[in-house]
């Protein structure tokens, strides 16, 4: 009669949290996988596969999507500029997207992100904002911090 070796506790017990972590981990890789086709598909035209954006025209997300995502009307633009809003995909998709966007590209700010849900983004996305760059410019300007003159 063959033995069944010993396997200590410790490994048994790593290898069972492995095991129940695999969904979790499967499911947020697809999630990542699907919100870097979105990007590719819907945002990297205009922001660039680096999110840098054209100067002048379309503003650089890295260090700097997430800088006011504190700030609801920040959040709220966000979602409204023509390019999210108006974008071919269902409003999970475009919530997806819009947390992978501020965590890929602004890691740093991205710990004061409050997930974007769904219900909010198709709220968002029937209030599009029809002037973004004047939008934008009058938000930063609000939330920035005075300029020290000297």
């Amino acid at each position: 009669m063959l033995k069944r070796p010993k396997v200590p506790r410790a490994a048994t017990l790593v290898a069972a949290g492995l095991l129940w972590t695999g969904p979790a981990a499967a499911e947020q890789a697809e999630t990542e996988r699907l919100a870097r086709l979105d990007y590719m598909l819907h945002c990297q035209g205009c922001h660039m596969a680096d999110g840098s954006g054209v100067e002048g025209t379309v503003p650089p997300l890295p260090g700097e999507v997430g800088k006011y995502i504190y700030s609801p009307e920040w959040r709220d633009y966000l979602v409204q500029v023509p390019g999210a809003s108006q974008a071919l995909i269902d409003d999970e998709a475009l919530a997806r997207l819009m947390n992978w966007i501020v965590r890929n590209f602004d890691p740093d700010n991205a710990k004061d992100l409050k997930p974007y849900e769904a219900a909010e983004v198709g709220r968002l996305r029937r209030q599009p904002v029809t002037n973004p760059t004047e939008v934008r410019r009058r938000i930063v300007a609000e939330l920035s911090p005075p300029s020290q003159g000297g």
